[in-house]
């Protein structure tokens, strides 16, 4: 057996890692998208995800589920639905109040958003899939925006 030095051992490592368990391709981009939206809303109160739940995976490359978060008195449920590489979200607020929500997705500079209806549903279509916060926006100027965390679609 060869004494190998430090650095070709280091590199017999590498060499395994590159091959049998390399970094997605997308992994550096989406980490990099996520932490740029994390320090954009760095004055919002997040909400915090209470519940998420998964239906009707897999049927034609499509999928939907479920997330519910939730900040002081607002309950946010959110349905989910992913077709062909593009997703829509539809969502509820309780109690109903008149506010913007801003799709803000990780890789996409553009935002999409809504404004919710009297009783407080909202949908947002047509997004990429990938990471995504959503900004909820209340119309009365006295309360502060607040946000989701980011979630993958």
């Amino acid at each position: 057996m060869n004494d190998l030095s430090r650095e070709a051992l280091l590199g017999i490592v590498r060499d395994v890692y590159e091959r049998h368990d390399p970094v997605p391709d997308h992994l550096v981009a989406a980490m990099q998208a996520a932490a740029a939206i994390a320090a954009s809303d760095l004055d919002l109160e997040l909400m915090e995800l209470v519940e998420s739940s998964t239906e009707l995976a897999g049927a034609r490359g499509s999928t939907s589920y479920t997330l519910r978060f939730v900040h002081g008195d607002t309950d946010l449920l959110l349905r989910i639905a992913v077709d062909n590489g593009r997703s829509r979200v539809d969502g509820w607020i309780v109690p109903a109040e008149p506010m913007t929500i801003r799709a803000l997705p990780g890789e996409e500079p553009a935002a999409h958003e809504a404004v919710t209806t009297e009783s407080g549903r909202f949908s947002l279509t047509d997004l990429p899939v990938g990471l995504m916060r959503l900004r909820l926006e209340p119309h009365d100027g006295a309360r502060p925006a607040f946000a989701t965390p980011t979630f993958e679609i």
